[in-house]
C-alpha cells in the first residue's frame, strides 16, 4: 500500500468491540478500507470558530499541538478528550456549550494536529466517542 494512503490509516483508528445496532453501522460507515479521517473539514473549522469564541483568552491553540499532544491523547479515546473538555471548560462555565460544539472543538485539534478530515462529522454521542481512538502520528511524519 503507498504511504499515501498508510499515513492516514496510521493516524486514526476506530476501535469497535462487540457493537449493536446503530453503532455498529455507525463504525462501519464511517471506517471503510481508505479511511481518511474521523471529522469533518466543516466540523473543524466550526470548532475553530468556537475555539475561539471561548477557549483563546485562557488557552493558545499551540499548547494542544505536537509533543504536548501526542503524549496526552495518543491512544486515548476521542470520548477522554471530549469529557475533559466538556466538564472543565470553559473555566468560568464548565458544560455549557452543546456536545456538538465540544465535538467540534475536538476536531478542531484534532485538524491542528494534523489529523486527516473525513466525510463525516465526529459524534457528539459518548457511547460513539468511546469507540473513536485518536492515532496521532509521531515527530517528522
Amino acid at each position: 500500500m503507498p504511504r499515501s494512503v498508510l499515513l492516514p490509516l496510521a493516524c486514526l483508528a476506530l476501535v469497535a468491540p462487540a457493537l449493536s445496532g446503530q453503532d455498529s453501522a455507525r463504525v462501519a460507515a464511517a471506517a471503510p478500507a481508505d479511511t481518511v479521517g474521523i471529522y469533518s473539514s466543516q466540523q473543524a473549522r466550526r470548532g475553530q470558530s468556537t475555539y475561539e469564541k471561548h477557549c483563546v483568552n485562557c488557552h493558545s491553540a499551540t499548547a494542544y499541538t505536537g509533543a504536548a499532544f501526542r503524549m496526552a491523547w495518543g491512544n486515548r479515546s476521542a470520548y477522554e478528550l471530549w469529557e475533559q473538555i466538556r466538564t472543565s471548560m470553559p473555566q468560568d462555565s464548565p458544560g455549557s456549550l452543546s456536545p456538538r460544539e465540544y465535538a467540534d472543538i475536538v476536531a478542531y485539534l484534532l485538524k491542528l494536529n494534523k489529523l486527516p478530515a473525513g466525510p463525516s462529522e465526529l459524534p457528539s454521542q459518548a457511547e460513539t466517542l468511546k469507540l473513536l481512538t485518536i492515532r496521532v502520528p509521531g515527530p517528522g511524519r
